[in-house]
Formats: C-alpha cells, sequence, structure tokens
C-alpha cells in the first residue's frame, strides 16, 4: 500500500470518527409542548348574581312590607292581616292622581266608600329620592292643600314595594283578601277603555265579590295614568 492510499484511509477514518462523536453529543429534538388550559371556573369562583326582583303573583300572597309614612309612622302591611286592603300607587304630580283626588274624583271616592266599609286603604310613593315627589313635604302638600289631611302616603323610595308589586303607574291599584293573597291588580275603574258602555269601578267590584266569598271575575287590567 503506497503512502498516499494510508493517508486517504486515515483521513477518512478520522472524519467518520468526528461525525459520530457529534452525533452522540448533540441532543435528541424534545417533543413540542402541550399548551396547558386554563383552569376552568368553579361556581364559587364566579360572582354571585343579584336576584331578580320577585313579582306578586294573583292568587298567591301579597309581598310583605314595612314602610315609613310621610309623618314618620312605621306601616306593616302585616298589621292588617284578615282585613281587605287596597294598594294604590301614588304621585303627588300625576293628573290623573291630581283629578283623582279633586272632590268626586274617582280615587277619592272609592276610598271614602270602601273605608266606610272597613277596606284597608294604603297611598305608596315609589318615586326614586332624587325625584321632587319622593320629597315628604310635596306629598304633605298635596293632601293639605285639599283638606284632606287625614290622608299619609307611604314613601319607597328604594323601590323595592313598587317592583315586588309590578306597579307600573299612577294610579295603579291592587287588592288583597282576608287570607292575605293578591287578588286583582290595575286600573282603579274603566274610564281609560274607549269600548266602555258603562262605567265599571274594577276596584269596588273586587271588594263585592271577596264580600260576597267569590272568587273575583276580572282579576287583571291594564292600568292606566
Amino acid at each position: 500500500m503506497n503512502l498516499f492510499k494510508l493517508s486517504s484511509l486515515v483521513l477518512a477514518g478520522l472524519f467518520l470518527l468526528g461525525s459520530t462523536y457529534a452525533i452522540q453529543d448533540k441532543e435528541p429534538p424534545k417533543p413540542a409542548e402541550t399548551p396547558k388550559e386554563a383552569p376552568k371556573e368553579t361556581p364559587k369562583d364566579k360572582p354571585a348574581d343579584k336576584p331578580a326582583d320577585t313579582v306578586a303573583e294573583l292568587g298567591k300572597p301579597a309581598p310583605d312590607f314595612t314602610l315609613t309614612d310621610m309623618n314618620g309612622k312605621t306601616v306593616k302591611l302585616a298589621d292588617y292581616k284578615g282585613k281587605i286592603v287596597v294598594l294604590e300607587w301614588f304621585q303627588p304630580s300625576c293628573p290623573y292622581c291630581v283629578a283623582g283626588y279633586e272632590s268626586g274624583g274617582n280615587c277619592l271616592a272609592t276610598g271614602e266608600k270602601l273605608a266606610k266599609e272597613g277596606v284597608v286603604w294604603l297611598l305608596i310613593n315609589s318615586n326614586h329620592a332624587g325625584h321632587p315627589d319622593s320629597k315628604v313635604e310635596a306629598n304633605i302638600e298635596f293632601f293639605k292643600s285639599r283638606k284632606l289631611e287625614k290622608y299619609s302616603v307611604l314613601m319607597d323610595t328604594e323601590g323595592k314595594v313598587g317592583r315586588s308589586y309590578g306597579a307600573k303607574s299612577t294610579p295603579h291599584c291592587f287588592v288583597i283578601d282576608e287570607k292575605g293573597n293578591l287578588v286583582y291588580r290595575g286600573a282603579i275603574d274603566n274610564a281609560k277603555e274607549k269600548d266602555a258602555k258603562d262605567k265599571v269601578n274594577y276596584v269596588e267590584a273586587a271588594v263585592a265579590e271577596i264580600k260576597a266569598k267569590k272568587p273575583v271575575s276580572r282579576p287583571d287590567t291594564k292600568a292606566y295614568g
């Protein structure tokens, strides 16, 4: 073997040896990492939902409440258990309330008549605290100017009682029977019904049927105001 061939073999051997070491020293590629899933929210981690207001249902117990009237007296619905109660939503500047409490007005006349029959009539003002009609002075002046000082208004400035009954307008009337069940809700009468042939006072009719131990024949009407 000549020197040239020997040199070629030696160089080839060294090249193969170096390649082997290079392959052994090189780390195998790492498998790609699987992306981690974000931790799932458990019910206890979620913010508590604000409970929705429960609206009173016909034929079921009327929502109880405690309110302070415009004279500072605390009034509880529960205090009138065993009596028929009419709730009327009221607002001093409402044109229908203004007309209703003039001499011969439907609200005044109906309230006076039913009071003589032992029915409790409660006025509720659910205007928010920033509204001018929510001011105690405005409510006092309304009845004082009409010489009706015996009347009072329950102040519901947070609107909680109004929402619990679903009161939408003024006047909006609700009748509660002696058992404490809500049996009527809606308008005081049919004065705003264009197709009405005869005048009907829905609140008076409901009270009369309760007293006669009959179910209220028209328990739900559309309030106006």
